[in-house]
């Protein structure tokens, strides 16, 4: 009978390649109408580039997506542009970001009692107010958390590059993102079921059976397969049966449950500008600036409190494109507000960041693009972090529930590479491995 795999996303699409590769029978069944999960690239004519509105950046190294770029002639580029910081209304270079995030995140401990990253900081407080508030907008916004769930002891373990120079790198898929999707599910695009929403898992030792529901049919349909490999979103995953796009387990897997609630699923906001030029790199805007390379932005960086503190651009291309992004709680404000007043707030910050008016930006913009992952049934969230206690959660998850159910994604690497797309594929490969022993 096989095997049966919920989710097209990235850990998905690994998986049921590797089980393919190694001659199994394999169905993957997929709610949306696309493969990709979390991965969603747009391909507007009007700009040179791919719009991504999830995935977006390579981190560090990457040697999952470095063997899917090799083996499908895909370019991965690394981000070489500068940083800026805004502070009253003045732009100044930052090219010491990783530094100064490093003076708090050097201090973090792991300890035999876990706490918050926020009660980590309260006790930095000799430290330098502008270093503390950037490493807070680097949790809120680089691992899209909450300061008061996530574990210090999981940041002081591999939450930030600190002096690894390979591990700071920032990179993109100049394809876009969906190229590596793709790249995955080439081999065995007959095997996928797209709309195929599922319910319920019933199972017993070596046998589950699937239960799901097209879109739009009122009849759902049972798939019976050897074993299930389970890559839904940490959101979907802790979502209760009834709630639309979260699935009941038959029985229940208290094990999963445990470690699941001690991870958490990561709140954010991304607005995509399409302007009609790249009015920052010309000179004029540059003698306005005060500053002649800001032909070289990637990352600007606002140094006060502010709704969407982060943007950046399309660099090294030089594309009519920015992108501003919110994380945290005050992402989690912005859960369910409608389109226009997102992107309305968007287009505010980047008007008192770059010293315009915001009637200015608002007549440069051609199109907005956004989707609330919040939101989203399919998603519920961004991708995780590890909460206080929770150091073994992930690999608890990854481990194999009576050779029958197998649980894979970004929220169960064991390596701590969680909220990447490489390390979404290398847990679908363990999770295809142990299924095939």
């Amino acid at each position: 009978m096989g095997t049966v795999v919920i989710g097209a996303g990235a850990a998905g699409l690994a998986a049921a390649a590797r089980l393919h590769e190694e001659g199994e029978d394999v169905v993957v069944l997929e709610a949306r109408d696309r493969i990709g999960g979390r991965i969603w690239t747009l391909r507007p004519r009007s700009v040179p580039v791919p719009i991504e509105l999830g995935a977006e950046f390579t981190h560090g190294e990457t040697p999952e997506l470095i063997e899917v770029a090799r083996d499908h002639d895909l370019r991965l580029v690394d981000i070489a542009g500068r940083r800026w910081e805004s502070a009253r209304g003045r732009l100044r270079l930052m090219d010491d970001f990783w530094e100064r995030i490093d003076v708090v995140m050097r201090r973090l401990r792991k300890r035999p009692t876990d706490r918050s990253f926020a009660a980590a900081l309260e006790g930095m407080r000799s430290l330098p107010r502008g270093e503390r508030r950037l490493a807070m907008q680097f949790v809120e916004g680089f691992h899209a958390a909450d300061p008061d769930l996530v574990s210090e002891g999981a940041l002081a373990n591999g939450g930030s590059p600190r002096g690894e120079v390979r591990e700071r790198r920032i990179g993109r898929v100049l394809e876009g993102y969906d190229a590596v999707a793709q790249a995955l599910a080439a081999p065995l695009l007959d095997r996928i079921r797209l709309g195929a929403v599922v319910r319920a898992v019933r199972w017993r030792r070596g046998r589950v059976e699937v239960e799901t529901n097209n879109h739009g049919d009122a009849d759902p349909s049972v798939i019976v397969a050897d074993r299930a490999i389970i890559t839904v979103p940490l959101g979907v995953l802790q979502a209760g049966a009834s709630a639309a796009g979260g699935i009941a387990f038959d029985p229940p897997v208290p094990s999963v449950q445990r470690a699941a609630a001690l991870l958490h699923s990561g709140t954010v906001m991304k607005v995509v500008l399409e302007l009609d030029e790249p009015f920052w790199t010309s000179e004029k805007f540059a003698e306005r600036m005060g500053d002649e390379r800001l032909d070289t932005l990637s990352f600007l960086h606002a140094a006060s409190a502010r709704a969407f503190p982060v943007w950046w651009t399309a660099y090294p291309v030089r594309a009519p494109v920015l992108v501003g992004w919110q994380g945290g709680p005050a992402a989690r404000a912005m859960r369910g507000l409608p389109r226009d007043a997102i992107v309305a707030g968007a287009m505010d910050s980047l008007a008192g960041l770059l010293r315009m008016r915001m009637r200015d930006v608002r007549s440069r913009v051609v199109a907005a693009y956004t989707h609330d992952w919040m939101s989203d049934p399919y998603s519920r969230g961004a991708y995780s972090y590890v909460g206080v206690g929770g150091s073994g959660a992930a690999a608890a998850l990854s481990r194999p529930v009576q050779r029958t159910l197998f649980f894979a994604g970004e929220h169960t690497d064991r390596e701590g590479r969680n909220g990447t797309v490489h390390g979404a594929i290398a847990s679908g490969r363990q999770a295809a491995d142990a299924a095939l022993r």
